[in-house]
């Protein structure tokens, strides 16, 4: 269902554009929970069900690039596209012929190739759940976060960090144990110029963390770390929750100065989250705690643009509490871009922003109140 050819002004916004509608049968019907892809033929994105990769192109025509739904081939994509310079598509799906989730491969024709499935079952010493999207580098090695398994320390296991080749080989980089390291990790992670990788742990961290953001049967609010290329892992903040934020959420935005930018999902004022900076000298910094009326539980990564100011995405708060778009400047002043209403602007984004060289921005949410309370969602694109 092709999204009002209208444009929503307003003072929060310069231009708001719906692009897209989902809650048709052939159009991957509900639930988009990944940030989208601006790449080679157009924007790209999943919804999880039916489980289908969907492309819009420059005209605005919605259609499916292909369906991840079958037991072999994971079912219920999650997560961020990422695409090659020959245009395939990658991603990671939860299911699959191990029961643990899957990395796939998708062709702009719509052919699927599952790279790699995890193994599940009741043996923690293997990675599962591979979560949040993954990494290219120039050689085409593949990188990406497994929330569980790995190690017996935690009840299903702790996640570790895996590298994939382009033929199937998955060599686990790290093994989180759910102490000092974290656990839970999440993807996507991003890269250096030397090659060391860096991304967030969900829980974990060694730290006391207030009771009610407590990951059971681990302690720790989560813990954003550096993964070096000889495979020691640093440990650059262990969140302590509070007005400290809990629960760092994945996509880390890393800078040419070697800064990295994040969100974290609780913690602040009244637990709605949190905006930070890690300097490259290691100074962690609070940039932003959020309010109800600017957005509660930020989501997803950062992006930035050349001034320096940094735009994303909270899952609830706003006018009416289904979420809002917002730009966070140098200085710590947040803007709101939109505030979802549920209508045809749709509502509670899950996922971050893609920013194009244009400074266009372009993201997703999960639900949309014109089709059903539960199901539909939305792509919009936002000019600042």
């Amino acid at each position: 269902m092709l999204a009002l050819a209208v444009a929503i002004s307003s003072a929060q916004a310069q231009t708001f554009i719906p692009l897209h509608e989902f809650g048709g049968q052939n159009d991957g019907e509900a639930f988009p929970e990944g940030a989208i892809l601006k790449g080679k033929g157009g924007l790209f994105g999943t919804t999880t069900l039916p489980g289908t990769v969907f492309r819009i192109d420059s005209t605005g025509k919605e259609s499916v690039v292909g369906l991840i739904n079958g037991s072999l081939g994971g079912i219920f994509p999650t997560g961020t596209l990422i695409q090659d310079a020959k245009g395939n598509l990658y991603g990671v799906a939860e299911g699959g012929a191990g029961g643990a989730g899957v990395v796939y491969k998708l062709s702009l024709r719509g052919k699927e190739t599952v790279l790699y499935s995890f193994q599940g079952g009741l043996d923690n010493d293997n990675p599962k759940g591979p979560a949040g999207g993954l990494l290219m580098d120039a050689s085409g090695l593949i990188f990406g976060a497994a929330q569980f398994g790995s190690d017996q320390s935690c009840f299903i296991g702790c996640g570790s960090i895996f590298q994939l080749d382009q033929a199937g080989n998955l060599v686990l980089l790290h093994k989180f144990t759910g102490g000092t390291d974290g656990s839970n990790p999440i993807g996507p992670l991003v890269q250096d110029t030397d090659g060391n990788l860096y991304g967030v742990a969900q829980s974990g961290g060694g730290r006391p963390c207030p009771e009610k953001f407590e990951q059971i049967p681990q302690s720790g609010c989560g813990v954003v770390f550096k993964l070096a290329k000889n495979g020691d892992l640093t440990v650059l903040h262990a969140f302590k929750g509070g007005m400290d934020g809990a629960t760092p959420q994945a996509g880390l935005l890393l800078d040419a100065s070697g800064n990295l930018y994040g969100t974290a999902l609780q913690g602040g004022i009244d637990e709605h989250g949190t905006a930070f900076k890690i300097a490259k000298d290691g100074t962690y910094t609070v940039l932003h705690r959020f309010v109800e009326s600017e957005g509660k539980n930020p989501n997803g990564g950062l992006v930035a643009d050349p001034a320096g100011n940094l735009f994303g995405t909270a899952q609830l708060g706003g006018d009416v509490n289904n979420g809002t778009a917002f730009q966070l400047s140098p200085d710590g002043t947040l803007k709101v871009l939109h505030s979802f209403e549920g209508l045809e602007d749709g509502d509670y984004p899950q996922a971050g922003l893609f920013r194009d060289n244009q400074g266009r921005l372009y993201g997703t949410t999960v639900s949309n109140g014109l089709i059903q309370l539960v199901q539909g969602g939305s792509v919009f694109e936002i000019i600042p």
